[in-house]
């Protein structure tokens, strides 16, 4: 594999005019030269390990097969994704700076100020690569087995049962916002620093309520430590086939998980987009590749350029609704 100095990130300030510019002269001559012709770096805004990171490297080792170029995965990690974030937007556009963008860095102007980057109008959307929904998991001495009592308890309990995130504004803390907004129940946040620290307090009974990650949660769901009363995607999981979403549980239209998805930066020529949306969809259909990730309830995903666009779009406004209506405070 070739090292990071083989292809540095090289930081440009666009407009939207030299955006187009560059899509209308780049396309033609970046096909002539044979891209890619060199090694592709896909930046990954987390560490080694993480969900990002798997599917990131997943989908990098299969596109190094089909393109035959060497694809490298670089983790900087840091602020929720948002450093990774910033040096991928200004980039240069050439097909060789590519970013791994999860649905947290759509989230982020929602919930964070000043933010040095805007998810859709500084990035271009090649393939959404898989998506993870949630449980609703709660404690036992909670002694609700299904939706319908959890909502009946809150309502008789209106502010009194807690419910753990894994912190302020993020994806499990907008999640349960959005459901209590459905469901017309109030509960109590107890913000943790990540899921390690929230499920610490969640098996043990402290916080009896969560939406949390699959992952972080099964065991415990296994072992029955946790119960789980719904997956919050929009279909079933296969690692627990008897657990309904919150949509067939009495809330049609429920939706929210996290996503994760091949993006560059802005004005990168179509030729490029679609020639690594057409290599990366063969990678995504794999039997393999969803085996990969079944025990962790990641589930491939087959949106292409446009749809990936339009999910952005109606994320960023969905996630601006969710944060106004449930009042979470904008953090600097």
């Amino acid at each position: 594999m070739s090292t990071m100095a083989d292809a540095p990130f090289q930081p440009t300030r666009r407009t939207w005019l030299a955006g187009a510019a560059a899509t209308a002269f780049s396309a033609p001559a970046l096909a002539q030269s044979g891209w890619p012709d060199r090694s592709i770096r896909v930046l990954v805004g987390y560490p080694a390990g993480g969900a990002n990171d798997l599917v990131a490297r997943s989908v990098a080792v299969g596109l190094s097969s089909r393109l035959s170029q060497s694809v490298v995965v670089e983790n900087r990690a840091g602020a929720g994704g948002t450093l990774a974030a910033d040096v991928a937007a200004r980039a240069a556009p050439d097909g060789y700076n590519l970013f791994f963008i999860s649905s947290a860095q759509v989230l982020a102007p929602s919930i964070r100020r000043n933010l040095s980057f805007d998810p859709v109008r500084d990035f271009t959307y090649i393939a959404l690569g898989a998506r993870s929904p949630y449980y609703l998991i709660a404690h036992p001495s909670l002694g609700v087995n299904s939706v319908a009592e959890l909502v009946a308890l809150a309502k008789s309990r209106p502010g009194r049962i807690q419910f753990a995130s894994s912190g302020v504004g993020a994806g499990p803390h907008l999640t349960m916002s959005y459901f209590m907004n459905v469901a017309g129940i109030e509960l109590d946040h107890v913000p943790y620093r990540g899921d390690a620290d929230a499920i610490i307090d969640l098996a043990a009974g402290r916080v009896p309520l969560a939406f949390i990650s699959i992952p972080a949660s099964g065991p415990h769901v296994e072992a029955g430590t946790l119960r789980a009363l719904a997956v919050s995607g929009a279909e079933r999981v296969s690692v627990a086939p008897n657990v309904p979403t919150v949509a067939e549980s009495g809330y049609p239209g429920f939706e929210m998980d996290a996503w994760w998805g091949l993006a560059g930066p802005a004005g990168l020529p179509a030729s490029i987009v679609q020639r690594l949306a057409t290599e990366i969809r063969p990678i995504l259909d794999a039997p393999e590749y969803a085996a990969r990730f079944a025990q962790q309830g990641i589930v491939p995903s087959k949106v292409g350029p446009e749809d990936f666009t339009r999910l952005v779009r109606a994320d960023r406004v969905r996630f601006d609704n969710i944060v106004r209506d449930a009042r979470i405070p904008v953090q600097d």
